[in-house]
């Protein structure tokens, strides 16, 4: 990572860290499509995101997401060992499952009270 964007990320996580009560490890929820992205740029998520976000990072997903990443076939089966390899949260959609970026915004809606970061690439994804 260059110079003047680890200088970036470093003064946003302090002032998430100093604000909003973030720590490390910092959970970082993963959607389907950002381990596909992944996955295509041969990015090592778990060696390089700690250094994104300048400290210990824990990978997580959720059900929806793994769901979702199986009802997709085959062209996302890399990216859905990727999201395997991730701890998986519970979400309150186990009997029902939704599509995965609104069970993650349905994880950090409410004030975020578990501090997680999203980590999608979806562009239409607000809060």
């Amino acid at each position: 990572m260059k110079i003047k964007r680890q200088k970036h990320a470093k003064k946003h996580m302090g002032f998430y860290k100093f604000n909003f009560g973030f720590r490390e490890p910092f959970q970082v929820l993963l959607d389907g499509t950002f381990c596909q992205a992944a996955l295509r740029n041969k990015i090592q998520i778990r060696e390089q995101l700690p250094g994104y976000l300048a400290g210990a990072t824990q990978l997580c997903t959720t059900r929806c997401v793994l769901k979702e990443l199986e009802s997709l076939g085959k062209e996302l089966y890399g990216a859905k060992l990727i999201a395997q390899r991730c701890q998986v949260r519970h979400c309150s959609h186990f009997k029902e499952p939704v599509g995965g970026s609104a069970c993650l915004l349905s994880m950090v809606e409410g004030g975020n009270p578990h501090h997680y970061f999203i980590a999608t690439q979806v562009r239409s994804f607000s809060f």
